[in-house]
């Protein structure tokens, strides 16, 4: 991936665009003030291509996801969809990671993350993006 494209700098946020129902699963962990991993999930019943945008908290500096759903999902970063589309892991030992100002890795195990964190689905930087068109 290019230099330039870092994750939640200078604009440049996570977009995950899915086909069919499913749900996206976010944990953020590594927290600069010590609090406890946050885990959830955000879902679409939308049977079409559905967006999601995953925001930063400056509270953690890890984001890891991964879609459970019945069509494929991909990712970009900043602008450049044609360049960085790249595959959303099925699991938490096969999740996308990016850590705060860094380059994603594919397929990476969050899985020693999830059980210290706090359930908070509906409450997570993870939101679905309304179809405007």
């Amino acid at each position: 991936m290019s230099d330039d494209i870092i994750a939640f700098r200078n604009g440049n946020g996570v977009l995950i665009t899915t086909q069919g129902p499913g749900r996206v699963h976010l944990i953020s962990y590594a927290s600069n003030h010590q609090l406890e991993n946050v885990v959830g999930t955000i879902g679409t019943h939308n049977s079409g291509v559905t967006h999601f945008m995953i925001s930063h908290s400056y509270t953690f500096t890890g984001f890891a996801f991964y879609w459970d759903g019945s069509g494929e999902a991909v990712f970009t970063i900043g602008d450049q969809p044609q360049t960085l589309c790249q595959p959303v892991g099925s699991s938490w030992t096969k999740a996308v990671n990016i850590m705060y100002g860094g380059h994603p890795t594919l397929n990476t195990d969050v899985s020693k993350e999830v059980p210290s964190a706090v359930e908070r689905s509906g409450y997570i930087t993870c939101f679905k993006i309304p179809n405007l068109s």
